[in-house]
């Protein structure tokens, strides 16, 4: 695969391109700093918070009646419990806390919080406005990239970060229009795929949070009147691996928890292998999921063990994050992404938002 013949990328050029405005205008670089958020589309601002209503914070946490007598309650999502439940089971026995540990979406944790069911939430993506309850505070455990996927039959080996826009948005219709620098692969293209129209398969969940699949196009509106749109990841997987013409996205932990659904090959964007989770940390691959955790900081809901085994998790998650593509905080904050606390809240100066310039 001759991938990495770009004279120049299109990530790269947008890249440089905001390097260069950064450089010409100091006050808007200060301006992205560990107290404010970088784009409404990668991140939401920490300052803004829910309207609940004042009483929210006398509100007491009330587990529901079928959790049992435990000492805390943690919902993990449709990425993190394959990870981690047993892990945080583990790690609960170890220490002598009692654990639910239950198992939803960021949807489902959103709720939950609303509820004051749960004293630890899981999101795969930054939160939004909606989701800053009064007294909720947000930690950043890992972000993980997001990966281009199809066919295994598919010849198609690289797309550009443009490329890529234009597949899902639907001005890309027949893979020949896609193009390609590799002319083995073209003619492999023309034979196989000519004649077939591209269907991208599309998981657009979380439309009112930043991150996710708004890296690549800015909202649910921008994407082709032809998507086939599934609920859950392993449809996800076993739409794509059943047809040579899809396309989709996820995770490449994903893939391999949800191997048995189908085989998938992953694309490289502008000849970066999402694998090399070293191009992400240094913000040269665009796409990525945000893995976050709660916990209530507000002394009526404030819960020490919860604290403490949200401090375990994040401690193993920094031990073994990469048996999970994860990237870990640590690594993130050497690599100049933006804090506020525990939360992540911007990416490296310079990094360009593809879905920016759609």
């Amino acid at each position: 695969m001759s991938v990495m013949k770009f004279k120049k990328s299109s990530f790269q050029l947008l890249f440089a391109s905001c390097i260069a405005s950064s450089m010409v205008s100091a006050p808007l670089l200060a301006q992205t700093t560990s107290e404010k958020p970088q784009s409404q589309i990668t991140f939401s601002d920490p300052a803004k918070k829910a309207d609940v209503g004042a009483d929210f914070l006398k509100q007491a946490v009330r587990y529901d009646r079928s959790v049992g007598e435990v000492d805390v309650v943690i919902n993990l999502g449709q990425q993190t419990y394959p990870a981690l439940h047993g892990i945080v089971e583990d790690i609960a026995r170890e220490h002598g806390i009692k654990v639910n540990v239950q198992r939803g979406s960021c949807g489902t944790t959103a709720r939950k919080l609303l509820k004051k069911t749960i004293d630890i939430g899981t999101y795969c993506c930054p939160p939004g406005r909606s989701d800053r309850l009064p007294g909720l505070k947000f930690h950043t455990v890992a972000i993980a990239p997001l990966a281009l996927v199809t066919n295994t039959t598919n010849p198609v080996n690289n797309v550009s970060a443009i490329d890529a826009q234009k597949i899902f948005r639907g001005d890309y219709v027949y893979w020949s229009d896609v193009p390609d620098s590799d002319q083995q692969q073209a003619e492999k293209l023309s034979a196989q795929l000519t004649a077939k129209k591209i269907k991208p398969v599309v998981r657009l969940h979380c439309k009112k949070r930043p991150g996710h699949w708004r890296l690549l196009l800015k909202d649910a509106d921008s994407f082709s009147p032809v998507i086939q749109e599934v609920s859950v990841i392993p449809d996800m997987i076993k739409n794509v691996a059943e047809d040579i013409s899809a396309i989709g996205y996820e995770t490449p932990y994903m893939l391999e928890v949800h191997k048995n659904k189908g085989k998938l090959k992953i694309l490289s964007i502008d000849g970066i292998d999402p694998n090399d989770l070293s191009q992400l940390t240094n913000g040269n691959y665009p796409i990525y999921r945000t893995y976050n955790m709660t916990t209530w900081s507000n002394p009526e809901n404030h819960n020490a063990k919860a604290e403490a085994l949200l401090k375990y998790i994040i401690e193993y998650v920094e031990s073994h994050g990469e048996e999970y593509g994860f990237i870990t905080a640590s690594r993130l904050r050497q690599a100049g992404w933006k804090f506020l606390d525990g939360e992540l809240i911007a990416a490296p100066d310079g990094m360009p938002v593809i879905s920016e310039h759609q």
